[in-house]
């Protein structure tokens, strides 16, 4: 089920690259299915590509924010925008709308094959400078952020449902949380410093 978009994300998106320069600053989020491999070994092609249709369908419906999608990698989907969203809690709580569809969409095909799916959800979100070139049709994203964010989701975290926020992120981004990295475990992973907040022990109810 598509989520509607709450007043406060409409009012300030991230700006479209149709009407930007084709290099500037921009936030990317990527969020990435956890178990993903396991997966695809212990299910049938046919039964494993309706679930991950579906799955990747629920997180592409719950774009809040109005992100762009780069591509789609078979476990991750490439959201990216040039500029910054309002603070850090319209970040967060993308995560947590993202989670709560996922969980919802996941609770119903494992009550349709009748036994449970082991998959999770965590999310990376970085900023840093990204440009964009074109393929044929298709718009690809390109830049040293597009890397690093791809990068951290190889991390030592224990964790399979997370979101893990950049030091650039937080501090490009006004925060309405007070010091948020203070409610968050720091990290780092080939020299990028994050902050993380783990859902794991939380079920978001479906």
């Amino acid at each position: 089920m598509k989520s509607t978009t709450p007043a406060r994300y409409a009012a300030r998106p991230i700006h479209s690259p149709r009407n930007t320069p084709v290099v500037g600053e921009g936030t990317i989020i990527i969020p990435d299915i956890s178990g993903f491999t396991s997966f695809v070994h212990e299910t049938d092609a046919d039964t494993g590509k309706y679930i991950t249709r579906e799955l990747l369908s629920a997180i592409v419906d719950s774009n809040v924010l109005n992100l762009k999608i780069s591509e789609i990698e078979g476990d991750a989907v490439l959201f990216y925008g040039y500029g910054i969203p309002a603070n850090l809690q319209s970040v967060v709580e993308q995560y947590e709308i993202m989670l709560q569809n996922f969980n919802r969409k996941l609770a119903q095909l494992e009550a349709f094959i009748g036994h449970k799916i082991n998959l999770s959800l965590k999310l990376v979100a970085h900023y840093g400078q990204v440009s964009e070139y074109n393929i044929g049709r298709f718009r690809k994203l390109y830049g040293k952020a597009v890397v690093q964010a791809h990068q951290l989701l190889k991390n030592s975290i224990r964790s399979k449902t997370y979101i893990l926020l950049t030091e650039s992120l937080l501090h490009a981004i006004p925060s309405v949380f007070g010091n948020v990295a203070n409610r968050g475990i720091p990290g780092s992973s080939d020299d990028i410093a994050y902050t993380y907040y783990n859902y794991e022990p939380l079920l978001i109810e479906a």
